[in-house]
């Protein structure tokens, strides 16, 4: 995770290059050319899988993705297949986590928030293609990233959060009646935490609503309607705490860990339903979608170290922390269903034929779980206005 994101930071330019060029040559007419030599035809290296697969992608996509809509509902904006946007979001995410242990009651939570973060990016589609960047602009976002395929059935996003300097308060209570450890501690400042998520999606009345014209503004809605729509989300939170962060505690015991490192991996499913109100053929829109969804945690880590060399640690100490170290491994790896949802409120206002504005809200839950393991509670909001260029 770590090395794709360091790659993507160095090399974002290249990849929006390369995605322009990519598009303007997939865009441009075939060229006429001879009927070539028989012997060279032979010679020739057949595609190898992923590029027949690509292209077999490419052509069901533009025959079922960009066609198809109904005359009246739905429409490009002729002649203008592109749009370049900047986009300023306001975010707020909050993760809290429970790490229990039943056999004695005792329990491990830490809970975390970036505060109101901002975010400026540039973004740029093509036909519903299209890739988002923005760099850091405090020091709890460090920076983000999205690219995206938004059709008229199907449609699909990966995003990547980087957020640091997290705000976070811990709470533990070991219960241990020899030598109980327990308290609070509120101000800390230092967590890390990666976000990777795979949102699609699938419309229903593909030929009356466009899931994209409130996406991507590539396609405009010019007359109302809605459609249930169905989604599949992969969720990926990583959470890293430093010996930095704990030394923040000043704790009177010097037997603790003083690095933490969860990885959690969530699948998501669910049926929902979305609807575009439009006004003056289209010139302005409403969209309001809502997505509950089933949450299945399907892989939870935990990486725990202690302060210094466990091995120098007293006998009571060391069996304390390797027995609590193995229950919350254990509780962790639980699998289990929970609940979420997302919600979307957008409105747009196109200016004219090439020039659009809009502000949109997005907010996403992912909670639940029990209390026979690791629980993480996932909070989401996204604020954003932007103004976009069509050519």
């Amino acid at each position: 995770m770590y090395f794709c994101i360091v790659f993507m930071k160095r090399h974002i330019l290249s990849i929006l290059l390369l995605f322009i060029t990519f598009r303007c040559v997939m865009g441009q007419e075939p060229v006429a050319l001879q009927p070539p030599d028989t012997a060279d035809v032979a010679l020739q290296p057949k595609p190898n899988i992923l590029a027949r697969t690509w292209d077999w992608f490419s052509r069901w996509r533009d025959k079922a993705q960009i066609s198809g809509y109904e005359p009246g509902y739905v429409g490009y904006p002729k002649g203008l297949p592109w749009v370049v946007g900047l986009y300023g979001y306001m975010a707020l995410t909050n993760v809290d986590m429970h790490l229990p242990n039943l056999t004695d009651g005792s329990y491990f939570d830490i809970h975390n928030s970036t505060g109101l973060s901002s975010k400026l990016s540039a973004g740029i589609y093509y036909t519903g293609w299209g890739i988002s960047f923005g760099p850091r602009l405090s020091n709890k976002s460090n920076f983000y990233f999205d690219f995206s395929s938004y059709g008229r059935v199907f449609g699909f996003d990966i995003k990547i959060d980087n957020y640091k300097n997290l705000h976070s308060q811990i709470e533990w209570d070991t219960r241990d009646a020899e030598s109980p450890l327990n308290g609070v501690v509120k101000g800390l400042k230092g967590p890390e935490m990666i976000l990777l998520e795979l949102n699609t999606y699938w419309v229903f009345n593909a030929r009356k609503f466009s899931y994209s014209s409130a996406l991507s503004q590539t396609t405009w809605q010019r007359r109302s309607a809605g459609s249930l729509i169905a989604g599949l989300t992969y969720n990926a939170l990583y959470t890293g705490y430093d010996a930095d962060f704990f030394n923040q505690m000043a704790l009177d015991q010097s037997y603790y860990a003083d690095t933490l490192h969860v990885l959690s991996h969530n699948a998501l499913a669910g049926i929902g339903y979305a609807y575009n109100k439009v006004w003056d053929d289209g010139k302005w829109m409403l969209h309001a979608s809502l997505l509950p969804m089933v949450r299945w945690s399907f892989y939870n880590a935990i990486d725990i170290n202690p302060k210094g060399n466990l091995s120098d640690w007293p006998e009571k100490y060391r069996q304390l922390y390797e027995q609590k170290v193995a229950e919350l491994k254990s509780n962790a790896a639980i699998r289990r269903l929970s609940l979420a949802g997302m919600a979307r409120l957008a409105a747009f206002w196109n200016i004219s034929t090439r020039w659009v504005a809009g502000a949109t809200c997005t907010v996403s839950n992912y909670w639940g779980g029990y209390r026979d393991g690791l629980k993480l509670t996932n909070f989401d909001a996204i604020a954003m206005i932007y103004g976009a260029f069509r050519f």
